[in-house]
Parts: C-alpha cells; sequence; structure tokens
C-alpha cells in the first residue's frame, strides 16, 4: 500500500513509500482509509522542530475516516463495511493513575496512531477495534475526518473552559482549531471575538458568516484596546489561545479580564517566555489542553449529527497522497483552515 512515512529522526525525513497492508491481530480492526487529515503535529514532525515526538519509521496520520476491511480474532464481524472513525490511542497501560481517572490521554505508555506506530495517511491503518466509533448516518466522510480535533477542541471548550451562556471569549487564532473552538461557543451562547492577523483576513470573514460577532487584527497597533472595548472594558472572561504563537499568548494574558481563565491549546514546537507577573496579579485561571479523553469524541459525534455545528466550511483543500508536499505547503501557508487527503 502507499503510505507516507517519517522513516528517520530529522527535518523533512518524510517521503511516500510502498509499505505492506497491516493484518489485524486479536481485538483490532483494519480500516480501509477515506479521508485523512493533515495537522499541525504533522507539521511539528515532518519540521522535527520538538514539538511533537515520534518512533520513526512511522506512517504519520491520525485523523481519518473509513470503512472496515477486516477484523481480528474477538471482534464482532458486523463492524465490517461499517463507515467509522477511531479514537487515536493505539495503546495505553490501562492501570496508572491517570488511566484509572479517565485521562488516558496523560498515560505515560501511551501509544498514538500516527506518531508512536503506523497512522493513516495510507490505504489502510490498523487500529484496537474498541477504539472505533459507527458513524451516524448524517455525518459525511470528509466531515467525519475531522472529529478528532473538534475532540480536542469540545475538551478545551466544555471541560477546559467550563464555558456559561452569555460569557465574553477571545479566541486567538483563527485557524480550524481556533474556528472549531470559536463555533463551539457560539453554539454554547458566549459573544465570541476572533482575532488574527491582516493576513488572516479572509479567515475572519469566514467567522462572521459563521456567526462569529466581533474580529479583530491582532498585529493592529491597537489590537488590545479594541478587545477591550469589545469586552465591555473589562477583558474576555475567557481566552482560548489556538495559535501557538508567542505574541498571541502574550496579547491572551493581557486581554483575559481579572480573574478569568486561559485555556492553551495551541501547541508552539518550541519555549516561549510569559510574564507570569499577569498570571499572578489578575488573579488568572491558566489551564492546559492535550488532545482529548475518550468522553469528547462521543460529545463530538452528537454535535455533529444534530448540525450544531458546521466543519464543510473548514475544508480548504482535499489532495490524493501523491502531492503530500504541495498539501503540506498549502497548509503551512496558513491561507486555509483543513486540508484532507483523500485515499
Amino acid at each position: 500500500m502507499k503510505a507516507l512515512v517519517k522513516y528517520e529522526d530529522g527535518s523533512r525525513k518524510l517521503k511516500l513509500m510502498v509499505r505492506p497492508k497491516p493484518n489485524a491481530a486479536a481485538g483490532q480492526a483494519v480500516v480501509r482509509v477515506r479521508y485523512a487529515g493533515i495537522c499541525g503535529t504533522d507539521i511539528h514532525i515532518f519540521l522535527d522542530d520538538g514539538g511533537y515526538h515520534t518512533n520513526p519509521p512511522v506512517i504519520l496520520g491520525h485523523e481519518f475516516s473509513g470503512v472496515v476491511d477486516s477484523v481480528g480474532d474477538g471482534v464482532c464481524q458486523d463492524l465490517i463495511g461499517k463507515r467509522v472513525i477511531s479514537e487515536t490511542y493505539f495503546h495505553t497501560c490501562g492501570h496508572c493513575r491517570f488511566c484509572e481517572s479517565g485521562y488516558p490521554n496523560l498515560c505515560s505508555e501511551r501509544l498514538s496512531i500516527g506518531s508512536g506506530v503506523d497512522g493513516a495517511m495510507a490505504e489502510w491503518v490498523v487500529v484496537p477495534a474498541h477504539k472505533l466509533h459507527v458513524l451516524p448516518q448524517e455525518i459525511d466522510m470528509a466531515e467525519a475526518a475531522m472529529v478528532e480535533p473538534l475532540a480536542c477542541c469540545t475538551q478545551a471548550v466544555l471541560e477546559k473552559g467550563n464555558l456559561r451562556a452569555g460569557d465574553r471569549v477571545l479566541i486567538t487564532g483563527p485557524g480550524a482549531i481556533g474556528m472549531m473552538c470559536a463555533e463551539l461557543a457560539l453554539a454554547c451562547g458566549a459573544e465570541v471575538t476572533l482575532a488574527g492577523m491582516h493576513a488572516d483576513a479572509h479567515k475572519l470573514e469566514v467567522a462572521r458568516q459563521l456567526g462569529v460577532q466581533h474580529t479583530v487584527f491582532s498585529d493592529d497597533a491597537d489590537a488590545e484596546a479594541q478587545i477591550l472595548e469589545k469586552t465591555q472594558g473589562d477583558g474576555a472572561d475567557i481566552v482560548f489561545e489556538c495559535s501557538g504563537a508567542g505574541a498571541a499568548i502574550a496579547i491572551a494574558l493581557r486581554a483575559v479580564r481579572k480573574g478569568g481563565r486561559m485555556v492553551q491549546v495551541g501547541l508552539s514546537g518550541k519555549p516561549v517566555a510569559l510574564n507570569m507577573n499577569l498570571i499572578v496579579m489578575k488573579d488568572l485561571s491558566v489551564i492546559g489542553t492535550f488532545a482529548q479523553k475518550p468522553i469528547w469524541w462521543t460529545r463530538a459525534i452528537e454535535l455533529l449529527r444534530q448540525k450544531q455545528l458546521n466543519l464543510n466550511r473548514l475544508i480548504s483543500g482535499i489532495y490524493p497522497l501523491e502531492h503530500w508536499e504541495e498539501a503540506f505547503d498549502a497548509y503551512r501557508s496558513c491561507e486555509g483552515f483543513k486540508y484532507l487527503f483523500e485515499l
């Protein structure tokens, strides 16, 4: 099968290769991949910039949809032919304090598809069968390939943000993650301000079409004054920092109100200096969110089934896997939102 492989450590050590089709061991399923999404972590892996660890040689890709091709011993044969998506954790220990308390995303033995083990930027991928979610008919396959990042955002907004109707929310970074967080916040009844640079003008326009009430150019000299004006002079109740850029993180800390919450969603790929005095003097709660717990997959799927969100508007390009370099360049240009491979 054709597969996009990180073949060794180092920057840009990525190429299209021919790999054997995987077989399903006991408890596993082989899925014929239909769509696989490019994530920011895939770019960190491509650049080898320290933003995400891998075990090369490994096939990339952890966001995907597909159809069950075959199953191993102990797995219900009725799964074959079902339209599915899969949670990303191929292995967790199951008995550490994190696994036992419902946080498998923090397990020190966690191996995820696309980084720790072979992933879905290939014609077939093998996953534990109990990690599969059968898709409701209301969700199409392209949109389904974006459930994984949506589950991350659902955890960030609904759990870590503890969002309530009427909250004034600032989101920095109008990429796919920022837009998903914005749609979720709107669905919760928040008043949303989305900040991006002048280069993101077209993204901010899409955000307004999706219902975002306010947009701000973060590279304007008076950007923070604009944010204060749009948040009634106090600052945002909650900030979701979705870019990972140092300048945006600094703005987020200054723009959140006293006693407010900041949720760091974006990965920076390198250390960022913070003004810790702001955290102390403003009595802030600064929270990280990593990947997602299983419950947020179920919630994300239900939100899409109910048509409360529109992820298809975020698809900026669909490429064959053979054009992976073009697709990665498009992602890195920051001109669009989400890019998918169709296999």
